[in-house]
């Protein structure tokens, strides 16, 4: 459960992987990365497909972060895959972070179920659109007092307004 772009309740989907096996990375309370995704042009993207072979995002997620012992949570935005929204706030920070945070929670409760274990150490990340939300994120986690240990937002799209400016300027991009 989440909320739309103004405010509207929804649903939203995502991504809980757990590493598991015999290496002492995979023991014990690991640390929780929280993963934001790149934008889609497609609703029914879903970054927990990992079969699908068109996935690449996913996979990275699985073999850099899961396989070295991270738990990942990795939401899908609202208004994609399973939403109930019928469009997605693209580039809402106060929406998409209060998002991100609901997913936290969300996997937090389930992590019993699934024989994870948490450290007590959060990471914030995510690529282009998620570079974005990945700083909205952290901006609102530290406004409410959560701890964050990191948080390495990538290649978003951080200052429109002034790359806007910058183009009718007639500034080289």
């Amino acid at each position: 459960q989440t909320v739309g772009g103004q405010g509207e309740a929804t649903t939203a989907s995502g991504a809980l992987m757990v590493p598991s096996g015999v290496a002492p990375s995979c023991q014990g309370a690991r640390p929780v990365l929280l993963y934001a995704h790149g934008t889609s042009t497609q609703k029914s993207y879903n970054i927990a497909d990992l079969s699908s072979g068109n996935n690449s995002e996913a996979v990275v997620l699985a073999a850099v972060f899961a396989a070295q012992g991270y738990i990942v949570v990795a939401p899908n935005y609202a208004g994609y895959d399973t939403s109930t929204l019928s469009y997605h706030p693209y580039l809402v920070a106060a929406q998409q972070s209060h998002e991100m945070m609901d997913a936290l929670t969300a996997a937090r409760s389930a992590f019993s179920n699934v024989g994870a274990s948490a450290s007590g150490k959060l990471f914030v990340t995510g690529y282009s659109q998620g570079g974005y939300v990945a700083l909205a994120t952290l901006r609102a986690m530290q406004a409410a007092g959560v701890s964050v240990t990191a948080a390495a937002p990538m290649s978003g799209p951080y200052a429109l307004s002034a790359f806007g400016d910058a183009i009718f300027m007639g500034e080289v991009n």
